[in-house]
């Protein structure tokens, strides 16, 4: 099992984790962040996060939500 999953799996355990998979990755590309690895871009959006003071995983919905609208 890999991070993605394990995060993933603590959301729905109720545990607030950023999940990263292809729409996260593309909105931060289009936010000019460049491509980092699994660990390192989930940092990103766990200290976006803080610093806008929302919760991990509602922050990852929103912008998985947001993502998922156009694809």
């Amino acid at each position: 099992m890999g991070s993605k999953s394990i995060d993933y799996i603590g959301n729905l355990v109720g545990r607030s984790h950023v999940a990263v998979d292809v729409h996260l990755r593309a909105f931060a590309v289009d936010a000019g962040v460049l491509d980092l690895p699994y660990d390192q871009l989930r940092a990103v959006y766990e200290e976006a996060a803080a610093l806008l003071g929302h919760d991990k995983g509602g922050l990852e919905h929103a912008i998985w939500r947001h993502r998922s609208k156009g694809a």
